[in-house]
């Protein structure tokens, strides 16, 4: 059997149906795939742009994300012709998959997506998971695929894994003799590490944090995910024509939900955009040039919406495929191949130190540039604000890697080239001016304090670098309101701190421990109670045993 790996472009803010233009349908402008033999060889390569019918004009997210051009779009061929031409390219047996196991990036977008943790919060779970428990195997991999020598360990993995919401899964797939892998194994893909997967240590979720055990679902999740059948499912695209209008809609019905059992709701947790531009609504039973009776016909007036700020998931999505913003499609390609700016291991610090310098700062899940951060830029020479210059020099180091360029001499010009960029900006009128300077002075040097956002509250530090003089004045903290139940702000200092509210709620923090006392345990602490209770109870009894006997029986089950 052929495998036909395809992907489709949409012309639309790829955020998501209501979100920017509900009147304006998704529409495909792109359509590529290519064709692989059952020994993973290409034998052939499909490409065709699509003409839009109702938005014939590149939405300005899509020409950032596609790089296709406005003459590209008007050359394309209609809907119709490009299915007829993917299906005769397809053939008439096709199997379709999904993504593969996660790399960092990939586990780092969905932990933000899900929970809000920060990348560099994310990445210290995955290290603690790996080093710590011996659960997960090295995180900083930006592979999705695995090895061959990985494969007849899986059968471990899925054992080490087969406890609680997890074992029903992982017997289901011990049991479909062979274990399907054919879509995630790929030397060639496999570069420094493979992808990011369980052990075959057994796991002891008790053993683990909260943030923990949540970064593991997310891992053990997808990892039996892409062990589990294909999702089935049947979709149906209506056209209805009214004078010289054309209104679509669209239905989905699920078939067999393969994988997707896995997530069970949480199934578009990977993908919600996609969730969002097939709505789920079923249709009666309609043929192909039937009439139908319209019976109301209304005009809603809408609105678009300017383009949703970055979270740290869509801004590591960013900086994993920067080629949006660069013309040059050698540049472009370069960007793609050496994946784009920085490294899985190096993002996470990148976007730390923009918030440890309070150049952007947190509202929410939100990413928002400070006055500091906006400043910066308008100070900064053009060259380094351009992707272009990455690839540039990718593009340079390459060619050193290949024997067609000098080392010495490149290091000379970057030398100069840093030079030149100091007098710059030295050189340069423009200045940069704190505009969030109070009237208290540092304690160790004099200079006045900077009210700055950090990434629990707002704290006050000084200007000056080698000083590094910091104040808090309020703290984020998990306590909720009483009212509201939003979570409290912590203020001031000493026996005058105090949970304040936007609600307008106010409490000392020695009357809400008083409270917090009086109302006896807490869930925490009936948690923590409990876990401790399963750990005595275990280290009575002989673990090693208990630990030969599961997999005894796991192997029983499996044989049966």
């Amino acid at each position: 059997m052929d495998y036909v790996i395809f992907d489709l472009e949409w012309n639309q803010c790829p955020y998501g149906k209501g979100k920017e233009n509900p009147k304006l349908p998704f529409e495909i402008i792109e359509i590529g795939a290519v064709k692989m033999d059952g020994e993973r060889n290409v034998v052939g390569m499909f490409h065709r742009i699509v003409k839009p019918v109702v938005y014939q004009h590149l939405h300005h997210r899509t020409r950032e994300v596609v790089g296709l051009t406005e003459e590209d779009l008007q050359n394309g061929i209609p809907f119709a012709q490009a299915v007829q031409e993917f299906f005769a390219f397809s053939g008439g047996a096709c199997m379709f998959g999904t993504w593969g196991p996660g790399d960092l990036t990939e586990l780092q977008r969905d932990a933000n997506k899900k929970y809000a943790y920060s990348a560099k919060q994310t990445l210290s779970i995955m290290q603690r998971l790996y080093e710590t428990h011996k659960l997960l195997t090295y995180p900083r991999t930006d592979s999705r695929y695995i090895s061959d020598d990985v494969v007849p360990t899986l059968p471990e993995r899925l054992r080490g894994i087969m406890t609680g919401p997890y074992a029903a899964y992982a017997r289901a797939i011990l049991r479909a003799k062979p274990i399907p892998t054919k879509a995630i194994v790929n030397n060639q893909k496999v570069t420094d590490h493979h992808a990011i997967i369980p052990t075959e240590e057994p796991a002891d979720l008790s053993a683990l944090s909260p943030e923990e055990r949540n970064v593991y679902d997310l891992v053990v999740r997808r990892f039996l995910a892409v062990l589990s059948s294909p999702c089935g499912y049947e979709e149906v695209d209506l056209a209805l024509t009214i004078g010289k209008h054309t209104f679509y809609a669209k239905g989905k019905t699920v078939t067999n939900p393969g994988w997707q059992t896995v997530y069970g709701a949480q199934a578009a947790l990977e993908e919600p955009e996609a969730e969002e531009e097939t709505e789920s609504q079923s249709f009666p039973v309609l043929t192909q040039g039937a009439k139908l009776a319209v019976r109301q016909v209304c005009l809603s007036p809408g609105q678009t919406k300017p383009p949703a700020r970055y979270t740290e998931a869509t801004l590591l999505t960013a900086m994993e495929h920067p080629g949006g913003q660069v013309q040059d499609q050698k540049l472009r390609r370069t960007l793609e191949e050496t994946s784009g700016l920085g490294t899985p291991a190096t993002r996470a610090d990148i976007i730390e130190k923009l918030f440890d310098a309070f150049c952007i700062e947190r509202q929410g899940k939100e990413i928002r540039p400070t006055s500091k951060g906006r400043q910066l830029i308008g100070l900064v020479p053009p060259d380094l604000k351009s992707a272009a210059l990455t690839a540039q020099w990718e593009q340079r180091l390459q060619r050193i890697s290949k024997g067609q360029e000098s080392l010495p001499a490149f290091l000379i010009e970057m030398r100069k080239y840093a030079t030149s960029l100091v007098r710059q900006v030295i050189a340069s009128n423009a200045a940069y001016v704190h505009d969030n300077v109070t009237r208290e002075k540092c304690p160790d040097c004099g200079k006045f304090l900077l009210d700055v956002n950090g990434k629990r509250g707002r704290m006050l530090v000084c200007p000056d670098r080698e000083c590094g003089y910091r104040r808090s004045l309020s703290v984020q903290t998990n306590a909720r309101c009483p009212n509201c139940h939003k979570k409290l702000e912590l203020r001031g200092e000493g026996e005058q701190k105090m949970f304040t509210c936007i609600c307008g709620y106010r409490e000392r923090l020695s009357d809400f421990e008083k409270r917090k006392k009086a109302a006896g345990a807490n869930k925490s602490d009936v948690r923590k109670y409990l876990e401790r209770q399963q750990k005595e109870q275990a280290s009575r009894g002989n673990s090693a045993l208990a630990d030969q006997l599961a997999k005894w029986k796991a192997q029983q089950e499996e044989d049966e």
